[in-house]
């Protein structure tokens, strides 16, 4: 195992500190790659924030220090464990702050790990320690089937539970593997080998996925493995007029885009290509300007293609972005006039009350953009009958060319079976949380419902075994959420925890569930301990 830790400045102006376990902040990040010697290793990286550390006086100045204990489990057994002191940097005043960042690089084997992290405050003797847990899967980069033509593949056990070719020819033993996207806070070229370096450059993690209005630019790095296995015989190669930058016809395009998470859209103008012959490890370093991108979910995806443009690989990193510049819909000019609108289906809507309403209920599976511009519209009441059919016409055409109304109406039945089952006195179906979950992902495999244990608050637990989300485009497994009636005196139930991608993540949400019973006001304690008929736990790992 190598460490490193890292210093980042920044000033505090007027604000007054409180060095306890409630403060104490920290950014977590994993990332995954593949040694071509060694094999598969992860990086975790820990950045402390500054200002919620005990500064003390030393010799020379003042300076902070966070005890830093890592402990990965497979099953049971401890594979891995370390708990150092990590000091911060040394400071001449108490009135600078500068975060630090602990960079841990482990050899592990393939295979499936929870990630244990506990931190806590060398200077506050009455602070607690803070612990978050992560599960993470380490994979190996060889064995799977790829068709070398586009054949369809199944599963076959056979050969070792992974995809084989049910069609075509001519398929090669290659597994086309991309690491983990690692997002960079800044590089720079190595002057001397330290854990930062990778392919001659020293990458700084950026720990968060979150970049604000004051980050213009979003850098990342990522390595793609196993293209140099491809047998060349039976690769087509791509016409000599494309050529990699070395003047050789390429084997492999590597593209690099940002998309919407909300809707999948590509960004216009932040995307990217690289042409590559094929090599043991394909290093990526690149970097977009973001200064125009609206605030939003984005993912930052790369693709792996052949010559002939068909997709091989791909991985993506999510990210928000939060930027102070309008954010706009632009209303396609298709069917602009309001006879030939009448001609589609929604010339028979014509009641104002009805189409606000109908475009209301579409928010569950709407792009932000779409949202805010139907709820600035409907508040500034700029939306009349006939932007509203075209908004509603063009919403379901470009969902569904082929049969616009018939999507509106299956869409519809939906929403008033969710208006039936979880509407409020005050909200309709679709405004809450159980219902916008519904009509975004489906019903759920199962629900296991508890509203009278002794200690708890009433809650729900959904279990999807795939979870199909439109706006994505993408399928996730087996992911719950947990809903809950804290609040009370009303039927409606709050989505307090997810494991679902782009869904709101509480590792508290068991201790919050029970906080009906549980007195602790320690906001690091995640778990409540086991109460008399409670059953949360056991709905959440072993749903029914």
């Amino acid at each position: 195992m190598n460490r490193i830790v890292l210093f980042l400045f920044s000033i505090l102006l007027g604000q007054t500190l409180s060095a306890n376990a409630q403060n104490l902040r920290a950014e977590f990040a994993v990332a995954r790659f593949h040694s071509p010697v060694d094999g598969p290793y992860l990086e975790a990286y820990v950045k402390l924030k500054g200002n919620t550390l005990k500064l003390i006086p030393v010799e020379g100045g003042f300076q902070s220090s966070a005890i830093v204990g890592l402990e990965i489990l497979r099953g049971n057994e401890t594979v891995y464990q370390d708990r150092v002191v990590v000091n911060g940097p040394l400071l001449e005043t108490d009135s600078i702050r500068q975060d630090f960042i602990d960079v841990q690089r482990i050899p592990l084997e393939k295979g499936k790990y929870k990630l244990k992290l506990t931190l806590a405050d060398v200077n506050d003797s009455i602070s607690d320690e803070v612990t978050v847990n992560q599960e993470i899967e380490l994979v190996h980069t060889e064995g799977n089937w790829i068709s070398s033509d586009g054949g369809e593949t199944k599963f076959d056990p056979t050969k070792g539970g992974v995809e084989v070719p049910t069609g075509g020819s001519e398929y090669n033993n290659i597994n086309y593997f991309i690491s983990d996207i690692q997002p960079i806070g800044e590089y720079k070229k190595s002057t001397s080998k330290s854990i930062l370096t990778k392919n001659g450059i020293d990458l700084t993690p950026y720990t968060s996925n979150f970049y604000p209005e004051t980050q213009n630019r979003i850098s990342f790095y990522t390595e793609i493995y196993n293209t140099n296995k491809a047998n060349a015989s039976k690769t087509s190669l791509a016409d000599k007029q494309f050529k990699t930058d070395s003047g050789k016809p390429f084997k492999y395009l590597v593209k690099a885009f940002i998309e919407s998470a909300d809707g999948g859209q590509v960004v216009n103008e932040l995307g990217t290509y690289f042409k590559k012959d094929s090599a043991q490890v394909i290093p990526i370093l690149h970097s977009f300007q973001i200064d125009e991108l609206e605030t939003g979910n984005y993912n930052l995806v790369i693709e792996l293609r052949n010559s002939e443009n068909k997709l091989l690989e791909s991985k993506s990193f999510y990210f928000q972005r939060f930027n102070n510049i309008p954010t706009e819909y632009t209303m396609p000019e298709e069917l602009s006039d309001e006879d030939e609108l009448n001609l589609t289906f929604v010339g028979k809507y014509n009641s104002p009350e009805e189409l606000e309403e109908y475009l209301r209920c579409l928010h569950p599976i709407s792009a932000q953009q779409e949202i805010s511009f139907v709820n600035q519209g409907l508040r500034k009441k700029t939306l009349n009958v006939v932007l509203m059919k075209k908004f509603l016409y063009n919403f379901w055409k470009q969902r569904n060319p082929n049969d616009p109304e018939g999507a509106w109406l299956k869409y519809w039945a939906e929403v008033e079976k969710v208006n039936a089952a979880y509407s409020t006195n005050h909200k309709k179906g679709y405004d809450t949380d159980r219902g916008r979950v519904y009509l975004q992902y489906g019903a759920p495999n199962t629900i296991s419902p508890s509203y009278f244990e002794p200690n708890t608050y009433p809650y729900e637990i959904w279990h999807y075994y795939v979870l199909k989300d439109g706006k994505l485009n993408a399928e996730q497994n087996n992911r719950k959420f947990v809903f809950a009636n804290i609040e009370g005196g009303t039927s409606e139930f709050d989505l307090i925890h997810s494991d679902a991608k782009n869904e709101i993540t509480n590792q508290r949400w068991h201790h919050d569930l029970h906080s009906r019973s549980s007195q602790s006001i320690n906001l690091d304690v995640q778990d409540a301990g086991d109460h008399y008929g409670g059953r949360s736990k056991d709905f959440f790992e072993n749903p029914y």
